[in-house]
């Protein structure tokens, strides 16, 4: 499913939402919709997620990229309206916290992520 994002500009920065697969054959794809956005320092960045039907590896890379990228402009991202498919890898993987975004799991989905990985002490 080819990327798309839809724009839309406020005071507070730009609201975007994403529609498609955040995977390999796509990362250049998002890389190169991610230049087109204008964001003055200071300003809000807030991603839509609800649309991701797929993500991988290089897609959770990609959005860490954005993360740092952003903090280094002296931005905000926040990940909204994650879908069950973002919320499995980044339970999976630990990142909830990396990432700091309110989540919101729909009850229907509410037994199939757990948000225990990466919030488990090691001795």
């Amino acid at each position: 499913m080819e990327p798309k994002q839809t724009i839309q500009s406020s005071q507070e920065g730009l609201g975007i939402l994403w529609k498609g697969y955040l995977t390999v054959p796509f990362i250049k794809d998002w890389y190169e919709l991610s230049n087109q956005w204008e964001i003055p320092k200071g300003k809000k960045i807030r991603i839509d997620l609800s649309e991701i039907d797929r993500i991988d590896s290089a897609g959770i890379q990609f959005l860490i990229f954005l993360k740092k990228r952003t903090n280094s402009n002296h931005q905000v991202l926040d990940l909204t309206n994650h879908s069950l498919a973002v919320l499995k890898v980044l339970d999976l993987l630990g990142l909830v916290s990396f990432f700091g975004d309110r989540i919101k799991v729909k009850k229907e989905h509410a037994n199939e992520v757990e948000f225990r990985y990466g919030t488990r002490k090691v001795s």
